[in-house]
Protein backbone atom coordinates (compact mmCIF):
# COMPACT_ATOMS: atom_id res chain seq x y z
CA UNK A 1 0.00 0.00 0.00
CA UNK A 2 2.53 2.51 0.62
CA UNK A 3 4.45 1.50 -2.30
CA UNK A 4 1.19 2.44 -4.34
CA UNK A 5 1.00 5.98 -2.91
CA UNK A 6 4.79 6.69 -2.96
CA UNK A 7 4.89 5.77 -6.62
CA UNK A 8 1.92 7.76 -6.75
CA UNK A 9 3.20 10.79 -5.45
CA UNK A 10 6.81 10.49 -7.58
CA UNK A 11 4.35 10.47 -10.85
CA UNK A 12 2.65 13.48 -9.10
CA UNK A 13 6.04 15.37 -8.73
CA UNK A 14 7.69 14.76 -11.60
CA UNK A 15 4.46 15.28 -13.98
CA UNK A 16 4.47 18.75 -11.63
CA UNK A 17 7.72 19.75 -11.95
CA UNK A 18 8.26 18.60 -15.67
CA UNK A 19 4.72 18.97 -17.28
CA UNK A 20 5.88 19.12 -20.97
CA UNK A 21 6.39 15.58 -21.20
CA UNK A 22 4.97 13.45 -23.44
CA UNK A 23 3.05 10.87 -21.69
CA UNK A 24 1.75 13.22 -19.18
CA UNK A 25 -0.10 17.22 -19.10
CA UNK A 26 -0.45 18.33 -16.53
CA UNK A 27 -3.18 21.78 -16.35
CA UNK A 28 -3.87 24.22 -13.55
CA UNK A 29 -7.59 24.07 -12.47
CA UNK A 30 -7.54 26.96 -10.44
CA UNK A 31 -5.65 28.76 -7.69
CA UNK A 32 -7.57 29.75 -4.01
CA UNK A 33 -5.75 31.60 -1.90
CA UNK A 34 -2.35 30.02 -1.13
CA UNK A 35 -3.56 26.32 -2.95
CA UNK A 36 -3.31 25.57 -6.56
CA UNK A 37 -5.38 23.09 -8.01
CA UNK A 38 -3.99 20.51 -10.87
CA UNK A 39 -5.37 17.51 -13.18
CA UNK A 40 -2.90 15.24 -15.05
CA UNK A 41 -3.78 12.27 -16.86
CA UNK A 42 -0.99 9.30 -17.45
CA UNK A 43 -2.11 6.12 -18.93
CA UNK A 44 -5.87 7.29 -19.19
CA UNK A 45 -5.25 7.65 -15.19
CA UNK A 46 -6.87 10.90 -14.05
CA UNK A 47 -5.14 12.48 -10.94
CA UNK A 48 -6.16 15.38 -8.76
CA UNK A 49 -4.10 17.24 -6.64
CA UNK A 50 -3.89 20.39 -5.03
CA UNK A 51 -0.91 21.76 -3.22
CA UNK A 52 0.93 24.60 -1.06
CA UNK A 53 4.29 26.04 -0.31
CA UNK A 54 4.71 26.92 3.26
CA UNK A 55 4.54 30.56 4.26
CA UNK A 56 7.01 30.41 6.84
CA UNK A 57 10.12 28.23 7.18
CA UNK A 58 12.48 27.60 10.53
CA UNK A 59 15.20 25.67 11.56
CA UNK A 60 18.96 26.37 11.95
CA UNK A 61 19.85 24.04 8.72
CA UNK A 62 21.16 24.61 5.49
CA UNK A 63 18.86 26.47 3.19
CA UNK A 64 20.72 25.72 -0.17
CA UNK A 65 20.58 21.90 0.27
CA UNK A 66 17.03 21.69 0.72
CA UNK A 67 14.65 21.18 -2.60
CA UNK A 68 11.05 23.13 -2.23
CA UNK A 69 8.51 21.75 0.45
CA UNK A 70 4.98 20.95 -0.49
CA UNK A 71 1.57 19.64 1.08
CA UNK A 72 -0.46 17.85 -1.27
CA UNK A 73 -4.06 16.03 -1.34
CA UNK A 74 -4.67 13.80 -3.92
CA UNK A 75 -7.78 12.24 -5.57
CA UNK A 76 -7.68 9.15 -8.35
CA UNK A 77 -10.55 8.89 -10.57
CA UNK A 78 -12.26 5.90 -9.72
CA UNK A 79 -9.95 5.64 -6.80
CA UNK A 80 -7.65 6.74 -4.01
CA UNK A 81 -10.01 10.44 -2.58
CA UNK A 82 -8.35 12.73 -0.10
CA UNK A 83 -4.79 11.12 0.16
CA UNK A 84 -2.77 13.42 2.09
CA UNK A 85 1.23 13.87 1.98
CA UNK A 86 3.92 15.87 2.38
CA UNK A 87 7.04 16.16 0.04
CA UNK A 88 9.83 17.70 3.14
CA UNK A 89 12.45 18.92 0.58
CA UNK A 90 14.87 17.03 2.82
CA UNK A 91 15.42 13.33 3.76
CA UNK A 92 13.29 12.57 6.81
CA UNK A 93 15.39 11.02 9.94
CA UNK A 94 14.68 7.68 10.29
CA UNK A 95 12.61 6.15 13.35
CA UNK A 96 11.64 10.16 14.11
CA UNK A 97 8.04 11.35 13.57
CA UNK A 98 7.02 14.07 11.23
CA UNK A 99 4.25 16.16 13.35
CA UNK A 100 0.90 17.51 11.24
CA UNK A 101 -0.62 19.89 13.27
CA UNK A 102 -3.59 21.88 12.42
CA UNK A 103 -4.71 24.12 15.25
CA UNK A 104 -3.18 22.01 17.93
CA UNK A 105 -4.61 18.75 16.41
CA UNK A 106 -1.18 16.52 15.90
CA UNK A 107 -1.37 13.77 13.92
CA UNK A 108 2.05 11.68 13.34
CA UNK A 109 2.72 10.67 9.76
CA UNK A 110 4.59 8.16 7.89
CA UNK A 111 7.87 9.16 6.85
CA UNK A 112 9.56 7.46 3.81
CA UNK A 113 12.78 9.49 2.03
CA UNK A 114 11.64 13.05 1.87
CA UNK A 115 8.10 12.39 2.11
CA UNK A 116 5.45 11.58 4.66
CA UNK A 117 2.43 9.97 4.79
CA UNK A 118 -0.73 9.22 7.00
CA UNK A 119 -1.29 5.57 8.25
CA UNK A 120 -4.61 4.92 6.90
CA UNK A 121 -8.05 6.58 4.56
CA UNK A 122 -9.63 7.45 7.94
CA UNK A 123 -6.41 9.53 9.34
CA UNK A 124 -6.63 11.11 5.58
CA UNK A 125 -10.71 11.84 5.96
CA UNK A 126 -9.39 13.56 9.76
CA UNK A 127 -6.76 15.52 8.47
CA UNK A 128 -8.79 16.59 5.40
CA UNK A 129 -12.08 17.50 8.01
CA UNK A 130 -9.54 19.55 10.20
CA UNK A 131 -7.68 21.50 7.36
CA UNK A 132 -11.02 22.46 6.31
CA UNK A 133 -11.91 24.43 9.54
CA UNK A 134 -8.36 24.98 10.39
CA UNK A 135 -6.49 28.23 9.87
CA UNK A 136 -2.75 27.18 10.02
CA UNK A 137 -0.97 24.04 9.33
CA UNK A 138 2.21 23.46 10.96
CA UNK A 139 4.31 20.58 9.55
CA UNK A 140 7.54 19.54 11.67
CA UNK A 141 9.92 16.68 10.52
CA UNK A 142 14.13 16.44 11.16
CA UNK A 143 16.36 16.07 8.60
CA UNK A 144 18.97 13.08 8.29
CA UNK A 145 21.39 14.84 9.82
CA UNK A 146 19.52 15.96 12.50
CA UNK A 147 18.36 19.63 11.94
CA UNK A 148 14.50 20.11 13.36
CA UNK A 149 12.31 21.95 10.28
CA UNK A 150 9.58 23.69 10.89
CA UNK A 151 7.05 24.45 8.06
CA UNK A 152 4.09 26.83 8.43
CA UNK A 153 1.60 26.58 5.61
CA UNK A 154 -1.78 29.00 5.44
CA UNK A 155 -5.13 26.85 4.50
CA UNK A 156 -6.84 30.15 3.38
CA UNK A 157 -8.04 28.95 0.26
CA UNK A 158 -8.16 25.23 1.01
CA UNK A 159 -11.80 23.81 1.09
CA UNK A 160 -11.99 25.91 -2.73
CA UNK A 161 -9.11 24.05 -4.18
CA UNK A 162 -10.32 20.86 -2.87
CA UNK A 163 -13.59 21.76 -4.30
CA UNK A 164 -12.02 22.20 -7.50
CA UNK A 165 -10.06 18.56 -7.17
CA UNK A 166 -13.38 16.97 -6.36
CA UNK A 167 -15.21 18.50 -9.13
CA UNK A 168 -12.50 17.17 -11.96
CA UNK A 169 -12.02 13.73 -10.32
CA UNK A 170 -15.21 12.62 -9.39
Amino acid sequence: MIYKFYKILIFLSLSFFFSTNSFSETKLLGTKNFWKAYSTKLDKTKTCFITSEPTKTSGKFNKKNRGKPYVFVTNIKNGTKHEVSIKAGFNFKKNKDVIFNVDGKRTKLFPVDDRAWSESTKVDRFLVQSMRKGKTLIVTGTSTPGNKIIDTYSLLGFTKALRLIDKSCS
